[in-house]
């Protein structure tokens, strides 16, 4: 497996226990969130999902959005864990039961609870993913299932905008199909899929195996890693050459997302002239993202220069919002370069 030596948290557990900071009585979903959620649940669908009084937990299931869905296609038997105390007190107020906790740690009240628990998005956030498998699998029942949605480290290279964008601050563990088979060696691999849509990820479900494999030695993790970090895609050339094509022109950035931060950190946009920093959503608007102050979109109302989207998905919908404010500023799509 691939280890990412990330600079140690003074408190990683507390972290994860305020990750939003605030308690909340509502969740807005982005569209990427929202289309993610929906491979998620297209594959337990096919391949996981049984009568409507199966038995689900989502361990780190965050403000529970699988299980929304979940609910929506008939589903009531449903438990959520999350370390963050907002998510859990939300998704109460949604009447789903759950508890606050990591994947680690004893709960003999959930042993043999549950007929299918997903982790999704999960392991790659632990130092010991393999402790929380063991542990989780004391609350299947014994005909469970454990479906794991995690990153797929093979597609890296092929995905990334730019060098090294997958590779994060929270992100310690990274798979592949192959690492991650010698994590789940306890469980017998039931259907999985590898795709890149919105997020490069590995889709899999496993059910108790009778005897433990062996572990596959290998060394295509450290190949996926070496490209991934060296090698920029057609895609990714496009990134970096559109952010060249800026040159010295005064800009505002439209949009506050990981991916705009990580353009900021990872690539020459850090050096471009930005003047302005906007976002739609006014629980950012007065907040910084690394020294740039975020305000609202009407401030703008004055600004000469390009206005430059960053995303890819909700690209035409943003220039829209634009035109919507009667600003007539050049407006660059960083991702494909067009300027309209």
């Amino acid at each position: 497996m691939a280890f990412h030596d990330i600079e140690p948290f003074a408190d990683r557990d507390g972290y994860y226990e305020s990750y939003t900071g605030a308690d909340r009585v509502e969740y807005s979903i982005t569209p990427e969130q929202a289309r993610l959620n929906e491979l998620t649940v297209d594959f337990l669908s096919q391949h996981a999902l049984q009568a409507s009084t199966q038995a689900i937990a989502d361990i780190g299931c965050s403000y529970g959005i699988t299980l929304m869905s979940l609910r929506q296609r008939g589903h009531e038997n449903l438990y959520a864990m999350d370390p963050d105390r907002s998510a859990i007190r939300y998704l109460s107020q949604q009447n789903i039961n759950g508890r606050t906790g990591f994947a680690t740690e004893d709960a003999p009240e959930l042993e043999e609870k549950f007929d299918l628990i997903l982790l999704r998005h999960v392991l790659e956030h632990l130092y010991s993913p393999l402790e929380a498998i063991n542990n989780v699998a004391k609350w299947l029942k014994p005909s469970g299932r454990l479906y794991i949605e995690l990153p797929d480290l093979s597609l890296f290279q092929r995905a990334a905008p730019f060098p090294g964008f997958f590779y994060e601050y929270e992100h310690i563990n990274h798979f592949s199909l192959y690492s991650l088979l010698n994590l789940m060696r306890g469980f017998n691999l039931i259907q999985f899929e590898s795709s890149s849509e919105i997020y490069p990820c590995i889709r899999a479900l496993f059910e108790v195996a009778s005897v433990e494999k062996n572990i596959f030695h290998s060394t295509v993790e450290r190949q996926f890693v070496e490209q991934s970090l060296s090698q920029a895609n057609p895609f990714g050339l496009t990134v970096l050459d559109n952010i060249a094509q800026l040159g010295d022109r005064e800009i505002a950035l439209w949009g506050v997302s990981t991916f705009v931060y990580r353009l900021l950190t990872h690539t020459p946009l850090k050096h471009c002239r930005i003047k302005h920093l906007v976002d739609r959503n006014p629980q950012l608007q007065g907040q910084k993202l690394l020294g740039l102050s975020i305000a609202s979109p009407q401030s703008l109302s004055t600004f000469k220069g390009a206005i430059v989207i960053c995303g890819m998905n909700s690209a035409q919908s943003i220039e829209q919002s634009i035109r919507d404010l009667g600003l007539d500023n050049p407006v660059i799509h960083l991702l494909h370069g067009a300027e309209s």
